[in-house]
């Protein structure tokens, strides 16, 4: 990673900024969003991850039952618009891992980031390099020791470093060892370390995090606080994703109003994002509704003030499913529903014209 790029500075202070929901009344119909299956047959996963690297999808590990405590080695690949078969990838050294995160370095590298290793969360880096087809555990440094770390995000800063935010844990655990690191490192020298980042952020498990324009935007994660906004970030390009500006468009041309309130807590969703928006699908809520997945979709129109849409859908429900933004589509794999359901399917995000 080069050393010219600007480095992030660990341990400054987070600038937090509240997100304002704006109410009002239309009649206006809901713009409709569906999923559509395009590989039904493939790996079954939950608390997985997904990630693109030269144009073919790549999904490793999860649980393959939903309460079971023994993650999956699995690692598959999916040559997207040559093949609908999945291409299991037997190359030795993929860790067993659940509730992990991933970041793709240089369209070469796909870089696990902690987990539940079937004994415990930990914060153990591996390495999978696509052109030499090899598995590589990378040595860390300066995470605290009995803090664990599992069902966090990890996002790729335009500096080479790895923000990772929130972890599975109790709030004595989150409130002692904090809920922000930055990684610092290199995949040559196979060496990372950990810094603490800020004890600004609110802690949070399960969420989603979007880096766009300098700022970053966590989802969920947590019975309150929906969204979280912090500046101070840089990331390297962003898709356009032109599905999900088509559907703020139409959101525009059809008069829709604003949600007259926040959605309620969720956790184990996914949310996709460009530039202008960010879109939100499933999750488990935490308002006592359902006890199960659900497959509510909002919009997040990034402007300020804030707006939420709702949008309307089929209600496909899911939890523990990983996006996948690949050009201008987004995709969808795996995760769970009702209360068992571990599924295989990978679904694409569509428009439904009325």
């Amino acid at each position: 990673m080069a050393s010219s790029r600007r480095k992030e500075k660990p341990g400054q202070k987070l600038s937090s900024a509240s997100v304002l929901c704006q109410s009002g009344t239309s009649s206006a119909a809901l713009v409709t969003v569906d999923w559509e299956v395009v590989v039904p047959l493939g790996p079954k996963a939950v608390f997985h991850v997904g990630a693109i690297i030269r144009g073919s999808i790549y999904i490793h590990g999860g649980i393959l039952s939903v309460g079971s405590t023994q993650p999956s080695d699995q690692f598959y690949k999916l040559s997207v618009g040559i093949s609908t078969m999945w291409e299991k990838v037997r190359t030795p050294g993929s860790p067993a891992r659940s509730n992990h995160s991933a970041v793709v370095v240089d369209d070469r590298y796909l870089v696990l980031i902690g987990g539940w290793d079937g004994r415990k969360r930990i914060p153990d880096i591996h390495v999978y390099d696509v052109q030499e087809d090899i598995w590589f555990p990378v040595r860390h440094f300066g995470f605290p020791d009995g803090a664990g770390l599992s069902s966090h995000t990890a996002n790729l800063l335009a500096s080479g470093d790895i923000l990772v935010v929130g972890r599975e844990g109790s709030l004595r655990i989150q409130r002692r060892h904090g809920n922000a690191y930055i990684l610092s490192g290199s995949i040559q020298r196979r060496e990372y370390t950990y810094k603490e980042y800020s004890r600004e952020v609110t802690s949070r498990s399960g969420h989603t995090a979007d880096i766009i324009d300098n700022n970053i935007y966590i989802i969920g994660g947590r019975n309150d606080k929906l969204l979280e906004k912090a500046g101070g970030f840089r990331k390297g390009s962003l898709s356009s994703c032109s599905i999900l500006s088509t559907i703020l468009e139409k959101i525009e041309s059809n008069s829709q109003s604003a949600m007259s309130k926040l959605p309620c807590g969720r956790k184990n969703h996914i949310s996709a994002a460009n530039e202008r928006c960010i879109v939100v699908h499933g999750g488990e809520t935490f308002d006592g509704r359902s006890r199960e997945p659900v497959g509510e979709m909002f919009l997040i129109y990034l402007r300020s003030p804030t707006y939420f849409y709702k949008l309307d859908t089929t209600h496909v429900s899911r939890a523990g499913h990983v996006c996948l933004v690949m050009n201008d589509k987004v995709f969808f794999h795996g995760g769970f529903s009702g209360r068992s359901c571990v599924h295989s399917d990978l679904c694409e995000m569509k428009l439904v014209s009325r």
